[in-house]
């Protein structure tokens, strides 16, 4: 364990020191969550409303999850692995909803289809892997891993919900997108590709 000054704890050395003044350590940790809301963003035209409640928890479950394991047990990963995994995560899903919609007519779109719903839902435990790199704040109004971890969970969790919300507002702004399934494919998945690198630059 660090002394009371140091910025982080629980963290590999090798990985670096975000100590800094209160309030930018407090935004940084509540901006890990970001990842949340672009993630959302891009898929939540393929999430049907009676779920948002329950998918947006699972992203902060999931991110606070990953905090745990992070500081309870020390497991820690460089922070480009963890933009990498996350931006290729993005990637893959954005490119395989593009190939459903250019070849739905060669192929048939139940089969393809069909998978989307265990990808949709596995996104959020995909995303909580920068969780595990970031450790427990020094100085923060509370040391504890449950405590950090919940505000954590809150953060995410409403990060997501928001993500969502904006989503539904830009599907209903484009009329064509609401009218059949494979435009929301090809919408969620063009905003995937294009939220790849943004989660890489601002994860």
């Amino acid at each position: 364990m660090g002394s009371g000054t140091q910025g982080l704890r629980g963290r590999d050395p090798e990985q670096g020191d975000r100590s800094g003044p209160s309030g930018e350590v407090t935004l940084s940790f509540l901006l890990l969550g970001i990842d949340s809301l672009v993630g959302c963003f891009a898929v939540g035209a393929l999430v049907n409303r009676r779920s948002w409640l329950s998918y947006s928890a699972l992203f902060g479950l999931c991110d606070a999850g990953g905090f745990v394991v992070g500081t309870a047990v020390h497991w820690s990963m460089p922070d480009g692995t963890a933009k990498l995994v996350e931006s290729t995560a993005l990637l893959v899903l954005g490119i395989y909803l593009l190939v459903v919609a250019v070849g739905v007519r060669r192929v048939s779109q139940t089969r393809w289809l069909a998978a989307l719903p265990v990808l949709i839902w596995a996104l959020p435990f995909l995303l909580s892997i920068d969780n595990i790199t970031y450790g427990l704040i020094a100085g923060h109004w509370t040391d504890s891993v449950l405590g950090q971890a919940g505000e954590q969970a809150l953060s995410s969790g409403l990060l997501a919900l928001t993500g969502l919300a904006l989503s539904a507002i830009v599907v209903r702004a484009i009329p064509q997108i609401q009218t059949r399934g494979i435009y929301k494919a090809t919408f969620a998945g063009i905003a995937l590709i294009l939220a790849a690198p943004l989660l890489a630059v601002l994860g």
